[in-house]
C-alpha cells in the first residue's frame, strides 16, 4: 500500500521469513556459525533456543538454503506435535523413503537402513525440527534413539531442534538427561541491542529499495527498540504499522506520534510496553468488568427487572445499604467519566489517539510514551509552565480529577465542564490556592535528563545539537556534557526565568523545544 509512497519496490518489515532479509547481528552471526559447526563435524544433536519472533527461523531457512544438496539430505519438520510414530512417518517421508510397513518398528528400521546407505555415498542426513519446545517425552526419546545409529566415527544423523526456552526447561528434566547429555552443540539466541536495532531497520529498509534509510529518525528508533525489546518480529510490526500511519497523514518521514499509535493498535488499543505484555493490563480489565457488571445491575434494580433477592445480591445489605451502595457505584461511574474526558482532552491537546477508559496514574501516562511531570503548585506558576494539566488534588477542590487545557484572563478552561455548565467550563483562577498537578509531556528528540557534569552520551550529543539549532552554543557536538555546554543550558535557563542550575530537566527541555520551534507542544495560551 505504501511502497511507492515511501520509494520502496516491496514492504521492507514482512513477517514471512525471508533469507533475503536475513540481517546477522553478533548473536545470529554466532548462531549461525553454531549450526554450521555442528552439522559440518557431524556432532550429533545442535540445540538453538531464543524467545519468540527473535529470528531462529530465519536463520534456519538461511542456514539450509546455503546447504549443498549433494551432500546434505534435509527433513525439515514444522509442526512436532506428533505421536512417536506420527514424527517417524514424517521423517521418513521428508526423506522420501518407502517404508516396509508403518508400524513404529517398521519406520526405524526403514529409516536405519536409508541413513546406512546414505553414509555409504558419503551424504549427511540432516533432521531440522523448529518449535521444538512441542515435542513430547515419548518424542523427544524417540529421537534420543536415532542417535544409536551411528558408525565408530561419527552419527548417522544430524538433528537440530530449534525452540523457544521452554525446551532448555524440558530437556534439564531428569527423565530426559540421556539426551541432554548428547547436545554437543548449543545457543540461546538473545534480542538485538539498541544498535543493532537501528543497523536492521536501516538494512531491510535498503533490501527494500531505501539504500538512504530516511525514514526514521534517531528518537523514533530508540523508542522502537525500547517497544519491541529488541526482538526483530515486533521491530517488523511496529515499523510496518507506523509508516502505514504516516503514510495515512501523508508524511514521508515516521515520528514519535506515529510510532504511538503503531503501538496502540497493535497492543489492541492499549498503551504499548515492551512486548505488550497482557499481565500489566489485568486489574485494569477487571476493574472495568467489575463497574460494567454493577451499572447493569443498578440499571436493571432501577427498572424493577430484577427479583428482591437477586438485587440484594448484587447490592448488599437492607434497603439503606442498598441506596448506599447504588450511590457509591454511581458515584464511582461519574467519576470515571469525568477521568476519561479530561485524560482524553490532555491526549487531543498533545495530538494522541483517545481512549475509553481513563488512564491509571503516573504509569498510564507512561505507556503512552509521555514523560510526566508531578508537582505542587499555584496557578500563577502553572501558568508560566504552560501546559495543559491533570489536578489531581486536593479532593475537596471543584477541579479535582479535571483537566485544565486553557486560560483565558483570570479563568481556567476546564475539561469536563463543571455541574452546571457545558463545553470549556470557566472557573476563576484567584484563590484556587495550591493544586496537586500531573503535568504529561513529550521529549521529542529523547534527550532525557541531563545534569552530570562530564557525563556523556547520543543524549548529550542531541541537547547539543538543540542548543545549536536554538543559536546558544556554538562548539563542536562532542555528546560530552562539559563545561561550555553547561554554560550554555545555564544561560538559556537565566534567560527564560528558570533556576540556572544547569541541570537539563522538563522545564528546560521543553523551553529549547519551544524556542527551536518545529515541535507540536501545547500552550495554555492556544
Amino acid at each position: 500500500m505504501y511502497q511507492s509512497f515511501f520509494g520502496l519496490t516491496e514492504k521492507p518489515f514482512n513477517l514471512t521469513p525471508n533469507p533475503n532479509y536475513l540481517f546477522l547481528s553478533e548473536a545470529h552471526s554466532e548462531v549461525y556459525a553454531h549450526l554450521l559447526y555442528g552439522i559440518e563435524n557431524r556432532s550429533g544433536f545442535t540445540m538453538v533456543s531464543g524467545e519468540v519472533g527473535t529470528g531462529k527461523t530465519t536463520i534456519l531457512r538461511t542456514l539450509l538454503k546455503n546447504l549443498n544438496p549433494e551432500v546434505y539430505r534435509i527433513a525439515f519438520i514444522l509442526n512436532p506435535k506428533l505421536t512417536a510414530k506420527e514424527l517417524l512417518l514424517s521423517v521418513v517421508r521428508e526423506f522420501e523413503i518407502e517404508p516396509v510397513t508403518e508400524t513404529l518398528q517398521g519406520l526405524f528400521d526403514s529409516l536405519a537402513a536409508f541413513l546406512l546407505e546414505e553414509n555409504r555415498h558419503g551424504r549427511v542426513p540432516v533432521l531440522v525440527i523448529d518449535e521444538a519446545q512441542n515435542l513430547s517425552g515419548d518424542v523427544l526419546e524417540q529421537i534420543r534413539l536415532l542417535s544409536n545409529l551411528e558408525t565408530e566415527t561419527h552419527k548417522l544423523i544430524q538433528v537440530v531442534l530449534v525452540g523457544q526456552p521452554e525446551l532448555e526447561r524440558q530437556l534439564n528434566d531428569p527423565s530426559l538427561r540421556q539426551l541432554n547429555q548428547r547436545i554437543a552443540v548449543r545457543y540461546r539466541l538473545t534480542p538485538l541491542t539498541s544498535q543493532e536495532t537501528r543497523s536492521y531497520i536501516l538494512h531491510r529498509l535498503k533490501v527494500a529499495g531505501r539504500p538512504d534509510g530516511n525514514v526514521f529518525s534517531s528518537a523514533v528508533v530508540k523508542r522502537i527498540h525500547r517497544l519491541s525489546a529488541g526482538v526483530p518480529r515486533m521491530i517488523n510490526l511496529l515499523c510496518d504499522r507506523a509508516m502505514l500511519t504516516a503514510y495515512s497523514d501523508g508524511r514521508g518521514v515516521v515520528i514519535p506520534r506515529d510510532l504511538r499509535q503503531a503501538g496502540v493498535e497493535l497492543s489492541g488499543g492499549r498503551a504499548a510496553q515492551g512486548l505488550f505484555p497482557l499481565q500489566s493490563l489485568l486489574w485494569p480489565v477487571i476493574g472495568l468488568c467489575l463497574v460494567i457488571l454493577g451499572v447493569v445491575a443498578w440499571q436493571s434494580l432501577k427498572e424493577g427487572s430484577l427479583p428482591e433477592q437477586q438485587a440484594h445480591a448484587v447490592l448488599s445489605g437492607g434497603r439503606g445499604g442498598q441506596a448506599q451502595s447504588s450511590l457509591a457505584l454511581e458515584a464511582q461511574i461519574a467519576g470515571d467519566e469525568i477521568r476519561a474526558v479530561a485524560h482524553n482532552s490532555l491526549l487531543a491537546a498533545w495530538g494522541s489517539p483517545p481512549l475509553k477508559a481513563p488512564l491509571e496514574g503516573r504509569q498510564g501516562w507512561e505507556l503512552r510514551g509521555f514523560q510526566v511531570m508531578e508537582l505542587r503548585a499555584t496557578p500563577a506558576q502553572l501558568a508560566r509552565i504552560d501546559l495543559p494539566f491533570l489536578v489531581v488534588g486536593p479532593s475537596e477542590s471543584p477541579l479535582s480529577d479535571r483537566a485544565v487545557v486553557g486560560l483565558s484572563d483570570q479563568n481556567w478552561q476546564v475539561q469536563p465542564g463543571l455541574p452546571g455548565q457545558s463545553g470549556l467550563a470557566q472557573t476563576e483562577r484567584a484563590g484556587s490556592g495550591q493544586l496537586q498537578v500531573l503535568i504529561p509531556w513529550l521529549d521529542f528528540a529523547d534527550v532525557g535528563l541531563v545534569g552530570r557534569l562530564g557525563s556523556g552520551g547520543e543524549r548529550v550529543a542531541r541537547l547539543q545539537r538543540l542548543l545549536k539549532e536554538a543559536g546558544l552554543f556554538s562548539a563542536v557536538v562532542t555528546g560530552v556534557y562539559d563545561q561550555q555546554t553547561v554554560e550554555s543550558v545555564e544561560a538559556f535557563q537565566s534567560s527564560r526565568g528558570l533556576a540556572a542550575d544547569g541541570v537539563v530537566g522538563p522545564q528546560t527541555l521543553l523551553s529549547l523545544y519551544r524556542v527551536v520551534g518545529g515541535y507540536p507542544i501545547p500552550s495554555l495560551k492556544g
